[in-house]
């Protein structure tokens, strides 16, 4: 991970308003005409958008040094909206744009520098109003509809490209090398620089950049470019174009391999609550056929069916994989529940903050331990004293906390339901009272054994697909080929409270052991939770769990003086059964083979210590798992979603190359492999 905070670009202005970058001594585009610069250099220079007419798969990946001021992204966006009103029958449907820069600019000086562009002004203005906060790693964001995908990738070239060599593995079909001149930013034009190049490109892959400085023509021909120098743009002489000719490279980490689907226009997703819905969202996005089987009779009936839920980033002061990961999905589900809100989607909720509450010592070593060492902590968080607290809370909370101001509450149903609904004006075949019984692999699809419950009888159905999608919660273990998965099922049951005048004026959610929401004025309720059991999985209310949570409450809240007037007598709450699993991580890719794995990986850690390749890890092709999520899906479900077919559909990865390793299905198993342990079969 880039271990070193995000700075923003310092700008100066020059006479004929140009921005000139402080920290490197250049401006950022031409005085001339920085728009048809940009054309005739990245555009022209990688033959498009002529060749958007001749590219044979759905999508196109450009990747790029320097994001800059966006001048190539929109320039590009506009050149392909244009062909795609021109050539709506094409194959090419959607455009995948991966940008690394060291110093972003501020919203504010993005749209200056847009300015000088009227006519991308449409372009600029969706962009600004996703443009992200200024924290490390890859901010996806999905524009057009989804026809754009712009992975963002805030961080020091250099470091982020080693990071992500899986993530872009064999996926990019055009490099545009920008950045300031080798003269004036030698760190960037290195050796990490061209082999990740190489490491990334399709075959047949190009790139086109500005200069055409011999230590580029070098460096990008000892990693096997063939390199073209063509007239450059305006008063400069030459620059550089190319083409790599050489077939994929092999994977990298064979035991952590993500192979992508050989076929994925027919998809089925098993499941029914937040993670298939949103699987289900991505995969129609990239023009898939997808239908939803839910065994029951609506959708959001287990964790996902819960009147409020929490979102809020997960920081541990470890800047391990734990906190890169869920502070990537906080910042990308905060993004698209925001979309989807714009969208016209109904769901209930508050962007009004949450404390977690200091409420003794050991949350108090923890918090300072987040404070000091959590990267994105001064961008997404700060710490209150207790006064502060009271304020922003509007009671007294009296407890010192650590305040998220972007995070808040949702309704998880309002928001599992409705968002299907859209999906289902997308395409989405809803196939209710459809339990799932077996999967079986054919020749060339899944096949599907299904009992349908139509309310008289029940009657067994058959179908068939390209892939199958696993997101069925805990229930996933009911199917032979994901039995073997080290998930856990755990009920949690959250108290329903009725609002008084007091807690009327409660305004954040407050995390302690358990938390408490503000009120939810649809029904004039509080949510307190939720308990944790894993020896009890029915859904009956429990008096015990009720107590459990009021005791939570009034312990950790001991100070504020309202928590004793809080009534639970009306003994109101759901329950729901989590999946949940022992590193807090989600479950994504292909569903492991544990037998023939066990087998084949025997003596993995040999391998290793000899530095050999072993076969890819045995899996089953074409079926996919979504699980684990926890008591976190609303943080985790998006972006887990956007894993998972990025995968599928062999696309770059929003996550870090450690990132997905430690998300990977097989982690417990190859894990002791590789040191020597055999794994027991249960």
């Amino acid at each position: 991970m880039n271990n070193s905070p995000i700075n923003t670009a310092s700008l100066s202005w020059n006479e004929l308003g140009t921005p000139i970058s402080e920290q490197f001594g250049d401006i950022y585009f031409s005085n001339q005409d920085g728009l048809e610069e940009t054309r005739h250099v990245f555009l022209h220079g990688n033959h498009f958008p002529s060749r958007f007419g001749t590219h044979v798969r759905s999508e196109c990946v450009i990747a790029e040094t320097g994001f800059g001021t966006g001048l190539n992204f929109l320039t590009l966006w506009q050149a392909f909206e244009q062909f795609r009103q021109t050539s709506p029958d094409s194959r090419l449907k959607r455009l995948h744009y991966v940008s690394f820069e060291k110093f972003p600019l501020t919203k504010s000086d993005l749209q200056s520098a847009h300015c000088h562009w009227p006519e991308l002004e449409k372009y600029s203005q969706a962009l600004c109003s996703q443009w992200p906060l200024a924290i490390a790693g890859c901010h996806r964001i999905i524009l057009a509809d989804g026809a754009i995908t712009l992975d963002l990738w805030f961080g020091d070239i250099n470091i982020l490209l080693p990071q992500t060599r899986q993530a872009l593995h064999n996926k990019v079909d055009a490099w545009f090398l920008d950045g300031f001149a080798p003269s004036k930013n030698p760190q960037m034009w290195s050796e990490t620089l061209f082999q990740s190049m190489a490491d990334s490109m399709r075959e047949n892959g190009t790139f086109a950049t500005f200069t055409a400085a011999g230590i580029v023509k070098r460096g990008l021909q000892s990693v096997g470019f063939e390199i073209n120098k063509i007239k450059g743009f305006g008063q400069k002489r030459e620059m550089l174009t190319g083409i790599f000719p050489h077939p994929p490279s092999p994977e990298f980490l064979p035991y952590y391999a993500r192979p992508s689907a050989t076929k994925a226009q027919n998809i089925a997703i098993i499941g029914g609550g937040i993670a298939s819905t949103f699987t289900a969202l991505s995969c129609l996005r990239r023009g898939a056929n997808v239908t939803l089987y839910c065994e029951d009779k609506q959708p959001a009936t287990n964790a996902s069916g819960n009147r409020q839920g929490v979102l809020y980033p997960l920081l541990n002061g470890k800047s391990d994989e734990l906190e890169q990961f869920f502070t990537t999905a906080f910042l990308f589900a905060h993004r698209t529940y925001d979309n989807l809100s714009k969208a016209g989607i109904p769901f209930s909720h508050q962007w009004s903050g949450v404390a977690q509450i200091i409420y003794n010592e050991k949350v108090r070593k923890k918090a300072q331990r987040i404070i000091d060492n959590s990267i994105p902590f001064a961008q997404i968080a700060c710490y209150l004293d207790e006064d502060e607290v009271n304020k922003l809370s509007g009671l007294d909370v009296n407890y010192d906390a650590l305040f998220y101001p972007q995070a808040g509450w949702l309704s998880p149903t309002e928001l599992t339901i409705n968002t299907l609904k859209y999906a289902e004006k997308l395409g989405l075949t809803l196939r209710f009272n459809h339990q799932v019984t077996q999967i079986s692999a054919q020749e060339a699809f899944w096949h599907l054994e299904i009992v349908h419950h139509d309310g008289e009888g029940t009657t067994q159905l058959q179908s068939q697909h390209d892939c199958v999608i696993l997101a069925n919660g805990h229930r996933i273990t009911d199917f032979s080929q994901s039995a073997k998965l080290p998930i856990s099922a755990v009920r949690g049951q959250v108290s329903h409270i009725p609002t008084t005048k007091t807690l009327s004026k409660l305004k954040t959610v407050l995390c302690y052991d358990g938390y408490f929401t503000p009120v939810d004025h649809q029904d004039n309720l509080h949510c307190v939770g939720a308990s944790f059991r894993r020896d009890r999985l029915d859904l009956v209310v429990s008096t015990q769990e009720q107590e459990n949570n009021q005791t939570h409450l009034t312990q950790c809240l001991a100070k504020a003086p309202w928590v004793k007037d809080v009534d639970f007598s009306r003994n109101e709450a759901r329950i729901g059964i989590r999946c949940t699993i022992r590193d807090h991580l989600p479950l994504l890719g292909e569903v492991p083979d544990f037998e023939t794995l066990r087998v084949a990986y025997t003596h993995l850690d040999r391998f290793k210590r000899r530095k050999q390749t072993p076969a890819l890890a045995p899996a089953y092709p074409q079926l996919y798992i979504i699980s684990a999520l926890g008591s976190r899906g609303l943080c985790s479900a998006p972006l887990s979603a956007e894993i998972l077919a990025s995968q599928i559909f062999d696309e770059p990865f929003p996550v870090e190359d450690n990132v997905l390793n430690a998300l990977h299905p097989n982690r417990f198993w190859v894990r002791p492999l590789l040191r020597g342990k055999p794994i027991e079969v249960e």
